[in-house]
């Protein structure tokens, strides 16, 4: 029976949960509240300091109450996992390496001066210095789940200020080791070398990255392309949770944050082919997840303690804002980034994190700290991630004071997305206009279910990756507004019309061009909004690659020159697939 208790707590706890995610925060989104801020207030109220409280007294509140906040915690910090992991996805092993001064350079600076300003101040109020060390260390950190959720929820993690926040963040995730390592080294039953635990922690971390990579280059590849044949997507979703679980598991064992682990497992797959369709299976997971995670951070805010000494804790959360927005500001300037960017950045990154709730613990688990120290920390942190959300909407109008606007340089510079192509299905005629598009320089992404010819073609060059075209979310992902022209060349007709109505149901004005089968199929297929449909001859591929070139406003003599060129070409197909890998170059063909 005490078993059947517990199910049915943690059944109660879910249904509440889905029901706050599926009605109340909507709602509360409708008032022009952020996501984050209904989920932290739902916390707050449902939580063991709101409802959960009064409901030992008014027992009908019971079911509109959770006490335990462990179940929630625990599918939080999967939401942190899938969050990380989703950042990973959108990155690149190239593109990391191009923000290593940033991560490295502008967020250790960051940590290092606003823990020394933190620090100082702690010391001025009487704390120990270990106390003073742990505080400042843990109020240097930022919440990665938060900024990365706001700067998606405004389309600014692609911009420069998302980068900029990114690397600090991630720099800070990287920090977390030898902050705990320091935390235990405080603690009065630690016998241990504070330098030998430091090196044993640095090298467990480093040798869990390196085995993560290996195993990940050599195997991730390899296994995808068999999970992906089966044509049950089931399968491949549940390897991917399997390899994000791994390598979060590996980290963990290492000392490392499980969400390091996760961000790793999405920068191995976005070296794939794989990496949009596995976005589309993951970013439901994510957001979910997240909400259990700002939910839980408002469980533990304990209103009525805010209000036994209110100016304290007011003060104390002003002025950590302004340490930090300060010291992020001078570091960023430090490294040539320009003013509105430096402002946003260091106003996007003033609130503490996640972690900061785990150091304060550890203080006050090895006696560094008081409870009533560790109450006041943790409720400082609380309200200063409930105010993160509206720190964001002022950090343009504070930028813009600021700006001069006659300074119009970007000192780092972000390569905007090109316009291309979309070609849908990738057999013999779509591979005959992705190849002629290449000769003029045209950039397309190619999209193929197949897995086996995906990883075939890729390393002859060409330009596909895969997934299900029939997919509109794997078309958004892609970036659908940036696309000139789609091609239909996929053999199965209903597929592509399922591809034709989604598409033209979200993009009415993209130009659109489709192969029919049959002739009959011509004015449906006009009828749903094809552009132009091309019957299924021997001319079809040709006929494609020379309206698409016309849409595009080539050269009408350039044109007539290329498809010559194809149609001499009788075995231009053949020679693809025998001929060594084809080079790209030309800096003005889009990255994959």
């Amino acid at each position: 029976m005490p078993q059947h208790t517990e199910i049915f707590e943690v059944m109660f706890d879910l249904l509440l949960f889905f029901f706050v995610a599926g009605l109340v925060v909507p709602l509360l989104q409708r008032l022009k509240l952020s996501s984050i801020l209904a989920y932290l207030i739902c916390g707050m109220v449902i939580g063991p300091h709101g409802l959960s409280y009064l409901s030992k007294k008014y027992l009908w509140l019971k079911p509109f109450s959770i006490d335990d906040t462990s179940t929630v915690g625990l599918f939080g910090e999967f939401g942190i996992i899938a969050l990380m992991f989703m950042i990973g996805l959108e990155l690149s092993l190239k593109r990391l390496k191009e923000l290593k001064i940033y991560v490295f350079g502008l967020g250790s600076s960051q940590i290092a001066l606003t823990c020394m300003i933190i620090y100082f101040i702690a010391r001025f109020f009487e704390y120990s210095v270990q106390a003073s060390v742990l505080i400042g260390a843990s109020m240097a950190l930022s919440s990665t789940a938060i900024v990365m959720h706001l700067l998606e929820e405004q389309r600014l993690n692609n911009q420069v200020v998302g980068v900029l926040s990114f690397s600090i963040l991630l720099m800070q995730d990287l920090a977390v080791v030898p902050i705990l390592v320091l935390a235990s080294s405080f603690s009065p039953h630690s016998n241990e070398n504070v330098f030998l635990l430091f090196t044993k922690s640095i090298f467990l971390a480093i040798t869990a990255i390196i085995l993560i990579y290996v195993m990940g280059r050599w195997l991730l590849r390899p296994i995808l392309n068999i999970v992906s044949t089966s044509r049950n997507p089931e399968w491949l979703s549940s390897f991917i949770v399997f390899i994000i679980i791994a390598c979060a598991s590996i980290t963990i064992f290492a000392g490392l944050s499980a969400a390091l682990g996760a961000f790793l497992a999405g920068l191995l797959i976005a070296e794939t082919e794989f990496r949009y369709e596995v976005e589309v299976i993951i970013k439901p997971l994510k957001s979910l997840f997240l909400g259990f995670f700002f939910m839980s951070i408002g469980m533990n805010i304990d209103i009525m303690q805010a209000f036994q000494n209110p100016l304290k804790i007011f003060l104390s959360v002003i002025v950590l804002f302004l340490v930090k927005t300060l010291s992020t500001f001078l570091v960023a300037r430090l490294f040539k980034i320009n003013n509105k960017n430096s402002i946003q950045t260091s106003i996007f990154l003033a609130q503490p994190g996640e972690f900061a709730l785990m150091i304060i613990g550890v203080a006050f688990s090895s006696k560094i700290i008081s409870f009533v120290e560790s109450q006041f920390f943790l409720l400082v942190i609380s309200i200063s991630m409930i105010l993160t959300p509206l720190f964001f909407k002022f950090a343009p109008w504070v930028s813009s004071i600021f700006i001069n606007k006659n300074h119009m340089d970007e000192n780092l510079t972000i390569e905007p997305d090109e316009k291309l192509v979309i070609i849908a299905g990738f057999g013999r005629i779509g591979q005959l206009v992705g190849g002629i598009l290449e000769k003029q320089r045209v950039p397309y992404i190619a999209i193929d279910h197949d897995a086996h010819k995906v990883q075939v073609l890729r390393e002859q060059g060409f330009r596909v990756i895969y997934g299900d075209a029939k997919k509109i979310k794997l078309w958004k992902l892609i970036n659908t507004k940036l696309a000139i022209a789609v091609a239909i060349t996929i053999d199965d007709q209903n597929a592509a019309l399922a591809i034709l109505s989604s598409i033209r149901a979200k993009w009415p004005l993209l130009p659109i061009i489709i192969r029919a089968n049959d002739i009959g199929d011509i004015n449906n297929m006009q009828d749903l909004g094809a552009n132009y449909v091309v019957p299924e001859t021997l001319e079809s591929s040709l006929r494609i690659a020379r309206l698409l070139m016309e849409e595009l406003r080539i050269e009408q003599s350039i044109i007539d020159k290329s498809i010559e060129e194809a149609w001499s070409d009788s075995c231009f197909l053949e020679k693809q697939k025998t001929s060594p890998k084809r080079g790209f170059k030309d800096n003005n063909l889009i990255k994959i």
